[in-house]
């Protein structure tokens, strides 16, 4: 239903501008099932995100029927929850695509610069973190695992040819470290697809922290693939195919712990279909990434409900490794902690 309403003019009259159009907004009004299809969270989740960030969506005017912070969270949900054009979302929820657009980076701005520091990040209690990635991988002394993803974008206006990732698609190029629960513990979505995994390693924070000797607990590595140079810290598997047995029970147990990221990265996806393809510009996307793990990491730590296992090809994610990093040396450190972790698993036969 159509309100129109005509523009009078300080004397009451009309003064023949455009008539104003005021489309009735949809507020969903589902079951919980189907507001979790809708919105990819369910009601508490969205009430936690909506305590945080409330305040900021908020229009301090009345005018104009401004859209209310929950529709403009709702809003949001719903065009990251299915990866439909904007304009399709507007008709949804009764309102213009460009109001679409405005709620879509008020709610991403307010995540991250709100949310994100305090809900990506390794725990405050970090006990349980490597045994119940042994218990899952296998691996021991496990604070997470680490690998980069292509996130495909439209061409960038700018800097246009770095970009253009190893498939030839325009892409930005995300690294993420996630927990045995699949929650994510770091972000860093600000590197373009061209540029090579160990390289936007060196520039995150994480790299940064390990390097200089924190741990979030005694002892603490990450797992990474061939990609990854070996530091103290940072194991990435034996050289191919190796003989010794003890190796090849360290690639297994590092393989099968591994796969946490990758499944992580595929429920992030499918959870967030947008995240297939985001028709934005690099700095816009790589925001809406980090709200995405942000939600992500929401649905995994309130009131969470069991996600069906993702099964994830490996040769989907290959990426060779650039002679850069092959030519590396040796770290000495990286090679003391691997002798120890090989008689750990020598002792297990």
């Amino acid at each position: 239903m159509l309100r129109l309403e005509w523009l009078l003019n300080d004397d009451g009259y009309d003064d023949e501008r455009p008539l104003r159009v005021y489309r009735d907004r949809v507020y969903f009004d589902l079951c919980d099932r189907q507001y979790r299809q809708c919105f990819r969270l369910n009601k508490n989740q969205v009430a936690f995100i909506l305590s945080k960030i409330e305040h900021i969506l908020t229009h301090t005017s009345i005018r104009n029927k401004a859209i209310t912070a929950e529709h403009q969270l709702l809003t949001t949900l719903n065009w990251l929850g299915n990866g439909a054009q904007q304009h399709g979302i507007g008709a949804t929820h009764g309102i213009s695509t460009s109001s679409v657009s405005r709620c879509i980076q008020r709610v991403v701005n307010a995540v991250v610069t709100h949310m994100f520091q305090n809900i990506v990040k390794w725990p405050n209690n970090t006990v349980k973190i490597p045994t119940t990635f042994l218990e899952k991988g296998g691996f021991p002394s496990v604070a997470g695992c680490i690998d980069g993803t292509l996130i495909n974008i439209d061409a960038p206006n700018l800097n246009e040819e770095q970009y253009i990732d190893r498939h030839g698609n325009h892409s930005i190029n995300v690294t993420m470290v996630c927990g045995p629960n699949h929650e994510f513990y770091a972000v860093d979505a600000n590197w373009p697809g061209s540029v090579h995994d160990a390289r936007v390693l060196r520039n995150t924070n994480v790299f940064a922290a390990f390097e200089s000797g924190w741990r979030p607990f005694p002892g603490a590595v990450l797992l990474g693939d061939s990609a990854y140079p070996l530091k103290e810290w940072l194991i990435p598997p034996r050289h191919q195919n190796p003989n010794d047995e003890t190796e090849q029970r360290f690639n297994r147990k590092h393989k099968s712990t591994r796969r946490l990221i990758e499944c992580s990265y595929g429920i992030l996806k499918e959870r967030f279909p947008c995240l297939n393809h985001l028709r934005t510009q690099p700095y816009k996307s790589g925001m809406i990434v980090m709200t995405c793990a942000v939600f992500h990491n929401i649905a995994c730590l309130i009131d969470h409900e069991p996600t069906e296992e993702y099964v994830y090809n490996e040769e989907d994610n290959f990426q060779n490794i650039d002679e850069e990093y092959q030519e590396e040396a040796p770290n000495v450190g990286g090679m003391n902690r691997v002798n120890s972790l090989l008689d750990y698993f020598r002792r297990r036969v």
